[in-house]
């Protein structure tokens, strides 16, 4: 295990990861739990699920990947990166333009991302990217919905999934305990 151990607990709905003083600041949709968690070298990864999903059999899953290191591919080389990545396994990937910017001090983007029809599950599935670039880590994180396959020019969840999501990432940021120039949110209950 690496020495910056992921440390993911529910504090008043918030799930804060710590490593030193950065910290990522993440309020879980409510009732949702960690379906499964590993750390592979320096990458630490978390999937959470709502109540009744299984990771066999899910239709919405948020993920944290977080990338130990001194970052070393900007905001819209990563989200690229995460779209080849889901090209290879969906031929008719979709994806609408990245919107990156600086939150909390820190560059970020986010990205929405189809794949139609999935080659190896036959299911399509729509996620929404957040990349956070830290300090000393790289913060993936993904929003996603699975289910039939569905065109890629109609959107397979309504209008209402989409904004609620964007506010969901919107919430979701990296912080500093003691650097002002990143402060952290106070946990609402």
């Amino acid at each position: 295990m690496s020495k910056w151990m992921l440390v993911l607990a529910l504090l008043g709905g918030a799930a804060q990861a710590q490593q030193g003083i950065e910290q990522l600041f993440l309020i879980p949709p409510p009732g949702w739990t960690i379906g499964f968690h590993d750390t592979k070298g320096g990458t630490d990864l978390t999937e959470m699920l709502p109540p009744g999903q299984t990771l066999k059999d899910w239709k919405e899953m948020v993920t944290i990947e977080m990338v130990q290191g001194k970052p070393t591919m900007d905001v819209q080389t990563t989200l690229n990166a995460r779209l080849e990545a889901i090209h290879q396994g969906c031929p008719d990937v979709g994806a609408g333009p990245a919107q990156i910017g600086v939150e909390n001090g820190y560059d970020s983007g986010i990205r929405a991302i189809a794949c139609p029809k999935s080659s190896r599950y036959n299911k399509g599935e729509l996620s929404l990217f957040k990349v956070i670039l830290g300090k000393n880590r790289t913060y993936v994180i993904g929003r996603a919905w699975s289910g039939e396959p569905f065109d890629k020019d109609k959107m397979p969840v309504p209008a209402s999934t989409s904004e609620e999501w964007l506010a969901f990432m919107g919430k979701i940021v990296v912080c500093d305990t003691v650097d002002r120039n990143h402060p952290c949110p106070t946990p609402t209950n």
